[in-house]
């Protein structure tokens, strides 16, 4: 997803054929290159010369950690990395379950039979379910308007939904895009991570249109999903689309007194909300215009506590063109849209605060205000949520759409079990440690996260083990978090772990947490990314291995990245004892933004950044979609099979 995999800088900023059916780099010691951080971290987060390990299985039992608790965290300022666990090895009995079609039962089993891990340049599901790709990068969408690059968080919405409706064959698709691959997206030939030669305007400005997001209108024939071009409800947001600007820092200092600003970019993670608009979220934003705006105007890395001079020859080259540049302190937000008003003006809510978004995974508590949650994807940073001033309206679409735009943000403190509030107002610290106001505080949200609540104690929030996706268990509302790695904790292979709110209201101020499930050769799975419940509860996670690591010593056993499904438990919960794979993706691709049909006869992924690793465009490392002699291109695809026949509950009216 879709991001930052830098685990080498420690500064707070430094990121098959359509229709085809199944039947049946570099590496660790390699240091990782220089250059724009997404794709310096995503070409090296596994430099280390560590010894291979055993081939996993297609079943087997799940490491857990249950009831580990904040011990697991040193004072607090350390990533969690349990001090033990009991791994249980499951036999390879029969588990194929429903594989036709048709209900299944709840628990036990899966209704497919699980892959083998591989290292094949396509995209390998189980025997009984195809794909067919919707869209691929560059694709003409009509009206002027082409398909961005490195599709991630994708979001279906029932044509129907704005009236109750769960339309499962006819909808609206919403795709984040990313970032670009300059090689192949703008034809740009700078060395990576030593891009010295400039970029010209054309260039620029063509890789402002690969980034942002889509809505693209979707309809299913027989068992293939196809794009409907030149529907009017399409719509491309990419790096020049003006959005408004809501909360605290809307008109501030901090954000240059800006109202609206200019664009988007570097989508990774976002939501659907209740009310049926989109959060996209911004993460590594650092890699265009930097991270903030020094004393001297110009743009810096590093903190505003120890600015650095920014390396342009590190980034994508955009302030190659100084008349079109934008403020770094633009950048870095969640932006809601809706997808239904082609003509609707996107927002920026710096309520959410602004750091490297990874997510948005948004629930209703019980006395009807919003809670948003959302993790910061770098090493050793935090995990928020915002909580609303206002309630929800059930059938008040309009009302609700100002939810976001007021409210307070929390950060994480595990180390107490606690949610302390991003209040410039109630805590005077903030004012001590150079903040200026409520919009200064939330534009340098990760600085003040650093902070000590007070003299030799922990700081507001407890740095964790580069948070990926969260998602809202639909039934217990308990809140699971992916971490994806933290190599310099020991954590190689990253974990689950799963929150729960005292009361059982997302709104608390307290919570308890344990460690869900552990990534690793006895579960088959390493650093866990994009998360997501289905109708049975059953939880799907999607990897994110480095692809320069892909193969190579400790995640030899692994293969390529994949997407694995959590069997529901009896009781309505989540098991974390079992793991099954469903899908295997192309070479140095991952498998990004899993989404259903309300009914669950549909799968949607994205297919991102296969080939990453190829070096010149005439010796792509991977061919996929289109097959030998065609360069790689990040996809969006429909898998339609043996799903279990069980509906989700109808979408929220307004």
């Amino acid at each position: 997803m879709r991001k930052d995999r830098d685990t080498e800088d420690t500064s707070v900023y430094a990121e098959g054929p359509s229709g085809r059916e199944n039947d049946g780099g570099e590496g660790p010691g390699v240091p990782a290159p220089a250059g724009p951080s997404i794709l310096r971290t995503k070409a090296g987060k596994r430099a280390r010369d560590l010894s291979q390990q055993r081939e996993g299985m297609s079943r087997r039992s799940f490491l857990t950690f249950l009831g580990t608790g904040s011990a697991a965290l040193a004072a607090g300022s350390s990533g969690l990395f349990p001090k033990h666990a009991v791994a249980q090895e499951a036999d390879e009995e029969t588990n194929a379950q429903g594989s036709e079609g048709g209900s299944a039962p709840s628990g036990t089993r899966p209704f497919f039979t699980a892959i083998e891990p591989t290292d094949a340049d396509d995209l390998i599901v189980p025997e009984g379910f195809k794909y067919n790709v919707i869209l691929s990068s560059e694709d003409d969408m009509g009206g002027g308007m082409n398909f961005g690059d490195h599709n991630d968080y994708l979001a279906y919405l029932p044509i129907d939904a704005l009236d109750g409706g769960d339309n499962s064959t006819d909808g609206l698709l919403w795709v984040n895009h990313e970032y670009i691959n300059p090689l192949f997206f703008s034809e740009y030939d700078g060395e990576y991570g030593n891009a010295e030669t400039e970029k010209t305007k054309e260039q620029i400005d063509k890789e402002k249109s690969g980034v942002g997001g889509a809505v693209v209108r979707v309809r299913r024939e027989g068992d293939t999903w196809s794009f409907v071009a030149d529907d009017p409800m399409n719509r491309r947001i990419d790096a020049t689309t003006p959005m408004d600007v809501t909360g605290p820092a809307r008109g501030s200092d901090a954000v240059m007194g800006a109202t609206e600003m200019i664009g988007s970019l570097a989508n990774c993670g976002g939501g659907l909300t209740p009310w049926n608009t989109i959060l996209s979220c911004e993460e590594n934003f650092q890699d265009y215009y930097g991270q903030f705006t020094g004393e001297d105007g110009e743009p810096k890395s590093g903190t505003t506590a120890e600015p650095e001079d920014y390396p342009i020859e590190e980034s994508y080259r955009w302030l190659d063109d100084p008349e079109n540049t934008q403020p770094p302190e633009h950048y870095g937000w969640v932006f809601e849209v809706d997808p239904f008003d082609p003509e609707s003006k996107p927002r920026k809510h710096s309520w959410l605060g602004r750091l490297r978004h990874e997510n948005a995974a948004i629930t209703i508590a019980p006395d009807n205000r919003v809670v948003v949650y959302t993790g910061h994807d770098e090493i050793d940073q935090c995990i928020y949520k915002f909580v609303s001033s206002g309630t929800y309206e059930a059938g008040n679409r309009q009302a609700n759409m100002d939810l976001l735009t007021d409210g307070m943000l929390y950060v994480a403190d595990f180390s107490q079990g606690r949610w302390n509030a991003m209040d410039f107002e109630a805590n005077p610290v903030f004012g001590e440690n150079g903040f200026q106001d409520q919009g200064d505080l939330l534009t340098r949200v990760y600085e003040a996260a650093a902070v000590p609540q007070e003299e030799d104690g922990p700081t507001f929030g407890t740095p964790m083990d580069r948070c990926e996706d969260i998602e809202v268990h639909p039934e217990t509302g308990q809140v699971y978090c992916a971490l994806t790695n933290n190599e310099s904790h020991g954590n190689f292979y990253g974990q689950i772990i799963r929150m729960t709110e005292e009361g059982d209201d997302p709104t608390a101020e307290a919570f308890t947490f344990e460690v869900f499930a552990a990534g690793g050769p006895q579960t088959g799975f390493a650093s866990p990314d994009n998360l997501m419940f289905d109708n049975q509860n059953n939880l799907w996670v999607v990897t994110d291995m480095s692809s320069s690591g892909m193969n190579e010593g400790i995640y030899t056993s692994f293969r390529n990245n994949g997407a694995f499904m959590l069997p529901t438990d009896l009781d309505g919960g989540v098991r974390g004892s079992e793991v099954y794979q469903f899908a295997s993706a192309p070479i140095a691709a991952e498998l990004t933004g899993p989404a259903m049909t309300p009914d669950g006869q549909t799968l949607f992924l994205a297919i991102q950044h296969p080939g990453e690793t190829s070096e010149n465009r005439n010796e792509p490392t991977s061919t996929w979609p289109g097959g030998a002699g065609t360069p790689p291109k990040s996809s969006v695809v429909a898998i339609t099979g043996g799903f279990p026949n069980v509906a989700r509950s109808s979408q929220l009216q307004g």
